[in-house]
């Protein structure tokens, strides 16, 4: 499917809590806070929508500007600890009344190594709107991955932090280097990975 009818929706409205005091998102990673290098290659493509979930501005202002000159509807999770069902929801209601949109790219910020020639690959895998596409490093299944509308009464109906977990192993399994589908989730992933 082209990314023309498609509507990417980053999803950046996690506690952090695993990360400490400071904001994961805002972590230096290679020169660029972690959510940067996902928002930038995102926004560098041709979408229908570029959609962004996050926390209120007072707990991210930086991040909401970066998103802002970037061009995304910014759509604000203020309830993060129900996990990540809550920011799906969100961007899945913001989508549903624009019918250009036949499905949406759900991308994470906390993902900052994932190149555009995978955001393409998945999007290229999606032949309609019944079409589920998720990442894989040969073991398991995970964002970013596509979701066709077919499955948007499905997304309304999540709860709690597994998301859509249970959908996206059913789908067609996009696989890629492990190295770029690893989040960062805590102090630790970021000094694991940053190049000597």
């Amino acid at each position: 499917m082209r990314t023309e009818h498609i509507a990417a929706v980053l999803l950046a409205a996690g506690t952090s809590s695993r990360f400490g005091e400071e904001d994961k998102l805002m972590a230096d990673w290679r020169g660029k806070p972690v959510a940067v290098h996902a928002l930038e290659t995102i926004a560098s493509m041709i979408f229908a929508e570029l959609v962004a979930v996050v926390r209120p501005i007072g707990q991210a202002p930086v991040l909401h500007r970066r998103l802002e000159r970037r061009g995304y509807t910014i759509l604000v999770n203020d309830r993060p600890e129900d996990g990540i069902s809550g920011s799906i929801i969100r961007a899945v209601e913001h989508v549903m009344p624009i019918r250009k949109c036949r499905g949406i790219l759900i991308c994470l910020a906390d993902m900052p190594d994932v190149p555009q020639t995978h955001y393409n690959r998945i999007c290229l895998a999606a032949e309609d709107i019944r079409s589920v596409v998720a990442s894989t490093d040969g073991f398991s299944s995970s964002p970013p991955a596509f979701i066709g509308r077919k499955h948007f009464p499905e997304l309304l109906a999540l709860r709690g932090d597994q998301g859509a977990r249970a959908l996206l192993s059913h789908g067609v399994q996009i696989e890629t280097m492990g190295a770029c589908l690893r989040d960062i989730d805590t102090p630790e992933d970021l000094a694991e990975r940053r190049p000597e």
